[in-house]
């Protein structure tokens, strides 16, 4: 049979039509692929939708967060999500300050996290640059210090007494009571080494002092 388009075109234009058309059958096929793909590609939640149209910050709410929702905080990584979930199971967050609570997580961290948490609590009257590190030491420098014999028991004491203790400033007492809220109180006097920048010196100058009960 005679092919009806020789009448019409060269065999090097029929050559090109045909690519043309080989061309267009392709795109389709790839078109209709590329749809069911999308069919059955699971839908974005609708609240993340809202949130993506609308440009909204993202609110975290370390209570109830997964891991996943604690590592899109700034400075929060996979071992920091995981100890902060860790530390919730054991103490139940009353206020979105005791993030600092969680070795790693300092008032830097706690600053940059600050925009995108839900705030709770009595941290709702704290602002992102008052951390209660910033706020005890400013309280140690203008509060009096205890007598520098009376006992200290390093289980209790407030910020203002560690500091009494030789050798120790605002920055070691508050390392002395986020150790304490961390790791649960000391058994003895001789456990206060375990605390960074503490050392057997600074402990052999307040033993007498020490207590835990």
């Amino acid at each position: 049979m005679k092919n009806p388009l020789s009448c019409l075109f060269s065999p090097a234009e029929q050559r090109i039509l045909l690519a043309i058309a080989a061309f267009l059958i392709l795109g389709s096929a790839l078109q209709l692929t590329g749809y069911q793909a999308l069919a059955q590609t699971p839908a974005l939640s609708d609240s993340l939708l809202v949130d993506l149209k609308e440009d909204k910050a993202l609110i975290i709410d370390i209570r109830t967060a997964t891991k996943a929702e604690l590592m899109a905080l700034s400075g929060i990584g996979s071992k920091r999500a995981d100890d902060i979930i860790s530390y919730r199971d054991q103490h139940p967050f009353s206020n979105v300050n005791e993030l600092m609570n969680i070795c790693g997580i300092g008032a830097k961290i706690y600053q940059r996290c600050y925009p995108n948490l839900l705030i709770f609590g009595d941290s709702l009257v704290i602002a992102p640059s008052s951390s209660p590190s910033a706020r005890s030491s400013k309280a140690a420098k203008s509060s009096p210090k205890p007598a520098p014999t009376a006992p200290v028991n390093i289980n209790t004491a407030s910020l203002e007494t560690l500091c009494s203790l030789s050798g120790i400033g605002p920055v070691k007492a508050q390392a002395i009571i986020d150790y304490r809220a961390q790791h649960g109180p000391f058994s003895s006097p001789q456990d206060l080494i375990k605390v960074k920048g503490i050392g057997q010196i600074t402990l052999d100058k307040n033993l007498s002092r020490l207590r835990t009960e």
